[in-house]
């Protein structure tokens, strides 16, 4: 019945190993499986990792544009700031050489007019008075004042055109004035406007004063402003003069043409230094500013250049000088333009820079914010799921369908839950498998020793049968029936006996090959505690790099709020224009700000999480260092069985050899008397034998207690296991 009772448990425990095999086997393709696709998952990470991370690609999305745009923008401003300053320096030189060519010309066609003046004999005759005839006088007067109208009309430059003569005679001229001005040229002589006269020769001056307080007598609307230059020369007789007035509106005009814009200064400045100054297109007779007081002006006037061009600075404004010469007589027209107005197209670039740097600025602060809102909002929800995970929650379901840079860390995060909770499910069954073969493995010693027990009983017995034998040998003959009793008594003991050893060779041979798998088993939980605490690990480093990224957030974070403060700064210069950027500047910053404490939050749910990982690593490690006591029991334990499987074949092997010598005592007990001496030496071999066999299975039941406090020491330890598993939800 007990027989039967060991052989369904034995099958049971076959049974429920072949299962575990099964699945061990199947756990572990599984592991592989996952443990490869980790592995890639990993490498996949780290090369990840080697690229440029976000915080750079921050930074590079913000400067790139913003860069970009402040380089075009310069070189655009530069280029087009030297390209107008030469364009313009080249038009102006242009137009100032032709507007001096010009002036020549009417320099010249003044020249040429007195030229004509200076050879008309009737005029010569007129001027020295060789003409006594009244009528023909008369007559000569009107020609030549027909003349000097047509002269004066026909020619732009000219204002007036005077014929001086000496006294007794009247000064011909162009002035619209019906005043008879009697002739002065003798007192003119000694004037300075008079130098010419001795060499015959026409002389440029800026000013006669003289002639122009003798006019201004005689013509009440007379003034000296009206022209800006005059051509002297004198008759051949020496007796007259011919003056031309260069006309101050005609320079004028001509100046004004060049259109130097606004906040410009110009002048016509003759040989002797004279100045007509024009800002923007006005004549301004009162000015503050003289090109005569400048010395650059004096500097370009030595100068043997026609025409010179120079940035030059005055009350502290840039200008642009320009001054080009007269080679007919000397004079200049000198120029001075602003240089906001040089370079007034090229600052129109310069604001359509600006303009367009800051909606950049405004563009990237945005993708920037977009960029940290997204990754709060994943590493929130990442936070949730391994807050779950940590409360020892294997259920929760974790989304890996993502495109961004977090699919692999939450691709980890799931794998790591599965791996987790597959491994949780196979310490679960190897746990049952533990208990089951414990509780197998204490029944089989309970039989072990209760058989034990019962031969031990029978060596005593057999020993102490022995001795009465060795004490009763004298007494052999008168006692051989009951002998022969007593010796068919002990063949059947030891027929039983014989029985009893092969049961506990049996016994001891299924309890070497259950404490065998006990071994392979605690083998393999040794190995799954190895898998459970490097899996447990690779969870402190995934929280290390996800320490990585909430110090990412932070600096973001920090960066976003420096360029708040410096968004605040800039809105409070612009004053009521910049209140709104003022407005979002703020919003930034409340943003950056709770991007901070998010991140705090984050990095305290990480330490508590490292927490429960650290004190997960020391109870895998205390598992693992019960399990290596196991093993190490276990193999005792092997060792034991196998000292008590010989020492149970000794016995058998001397129980065989006492069964042949019993028998051989029944088939020769009619020779018993003459083999007396015999029977004693064999009795007190067998004495000897019995108490071998007695020591062995003293040293045999000690090592089956041994293996009983084995047993249920690995049974505690397998509750112990089950119930740390039993934290986790799976």
């Amino acid at each position: 019945m007990a027989d039967n009772e060991m052989n369904i448990n034995d099958q049971n425990i076959n049974d429920k190993e072949r299962q575990v095999s099964a699945v061990k086997d199947a756990s572990s393709r599984t592991d592989g499986a996952e443990g490869k696709s980790f592995s890639n998952a990993k490498r996949t990470m780290k090369d990840r990792q080697s690229r440029i991370g976000i915080r750079t690609k921050l930074v590079i999305g913000f400067a790139i544009p913003l860069v970009c745009t402040v380089i075009i923008g310069i070189v655009a401003y530069s280029l087009a700031a030297s390209g107008m300053s030469s364009n313009y320096e080249d038009s102006m030189s242009k137009a100032m050489s032709m507007a001096v060519e010009y002036l020549d010309f009417g320099f010249q066609s003044a020249i040429s007019e007195s030229e004509q003046l200076y050879y008309d004999t009737d005029l010569v005759r007129l001027a020295t008075g060789s003409i006594y005839n009244e009528w023909s006088k008369k007559e000569i007067i009107e020609n030549v004042s027909v003349d000097l109208e047509v002269k004066q009309t026909g020619n732009e430059f000219i204002k007036n055109i005077y014929i001086i003569p000496g006294s007794g005679l009247s000064v011909i001229s162009t002035y619209d004035g019906e005043a008879d001005v009697p002739g002065f040229y003798n007192e003119l002589e000694d004037k300075p406007e008079a130098a010419c006269f001795e060499s015959l020769h026409g002389s440029w001056v800026g000013s006669h004063d003289y002639i122009d307080e003798v006019f201004s007598q005689y013509y009440p609307d007379y003034s000296a402003d009206d022209y800006i230059c005059s051509y002297i020369r004198p008759m051949t007789t020496r007796r007259a003069c011919i003056v031309v007035d260069y006309s101050a509106a005609a320079m004028a005009d001509i100046m004004g043409a060049l259109d130097l814009g606004k906040g410009s200064k110009s002048a016509f400045i003759t040989a002797d230094g004279r100045e007509l100054m024009l800002e923007g297109n006005e004549i301004v007779n009162n000015s503050d500013f003289s090109f005569l007081d400048q010395p650059y002006y004096t500097e370009a006037m030595a100068d043997n250049a026609a025409t010179i061009i120079d940035y030059v600075k005055y009350n502290n404004t840039d200008y642009l000088f320009m001054i080009s010469k007269s080679y007919v007589n000397g004079s200049a027209i000198c120029a001075m333009v602003p240089l906001s107005m040089v370079n007034a197209g090229a600052d129109s670039i310069k604001n359509i820079t600006f303009l367009m740097v800051l909606i950049t600025c405004i563009i990237a602060i945005a993708a920037t914010v977009l960029i940290i809102i997204g990754i709060t909002s994943s590493i929130r929800q990442i936070s949730d799921k391994l807050r779950i995970v940590s409360g020892g929650d294997l259920t929760v379901s974790i989304n890996t369908d993502r495109k961004d840079e977090f699919k692999l860390l939450v691709k980890s995060i799931a794998d790591m839950v599965n791996n987790t909770r597959n491994l949780i499910v196979q310490v679960l069954k190897t746990t049952e498998n533990v208990s089951v073969s414990t509780e197998k493995l204490a029944e089989v010693s309970e039989v072990i020793t209760s058989s034990g027990d019962q031969i031990a009983t029978a060596v005593d017995e057999m020993g102490e049968g022995l001795n009465n034998q060795a004490d009763d040998a004298q007494n052999c003959v008168a006692q051989m029936d009951e002998l022969s009793d007593r010796i068919t008594r002990a063949v059947e003991t030891v027929k039983n006996m014989g029985s009893i050893t092969e049961n506990t060779r049996e016994i001891i041979a299924r309890g070497i090959s259950t404490m065998d798998d006990l071994s392979s088993k605690s083998q393999d939980t040794t190995n799954i505690t190895k898998n459970v605490t490097t899996n447990i690990r690779n969870l402190e480093e995934s929280l290390s790099a996800i320490e990585g990224f909430v110090e990412v957030i932070n600096g973001i974070a920090e960066e976003t709020n420096l360029l708040s403060l410096n968004a605040s700064i800039e809105a409070a210069r612009a004053g009521e224009a910049g209140r709104g950027f003022a407005v979002v500047a703020q919003s930034v910053s409340s943003l950056s700000d709770g991007t901070i404490g998010a991140a705090k939050q984050i990095q305290d749910v990480m330490q508590e999480i490292k927490g429960y990982a650290e004190d997960t690593v020391k109870v895998a490690a205390q598992a693992e260092q019960i399990v290596s006591v196991q093993t190490v029991t276990v193999n005792d334990t092997i060792s034991v069985f196998g000292n008590m499987n010989d020492y149970l074949e000794s016995l058998i092997n001397e129980i065989a050899s006492l069964r042949h010598t019993i028998e051989s005592m029944e088939r020769h007990r009619n020779d018993t008397l003459e083999a007396i001496d015999n029977i004693s030496s064999v009795s007190e071999e067998t004495t000897a034998s019995v108490s071998t066999v007695n020591d062995s299975l003293k040293n045999q039941m000690t090592m089956i207690d041994n293996l009983h406090s084995s047993t249920v020491e690995l049974e505690n330890r397998a509750k112990e296991l089950t119930e740390a598993v039993n934290a986790f939800r799976i």
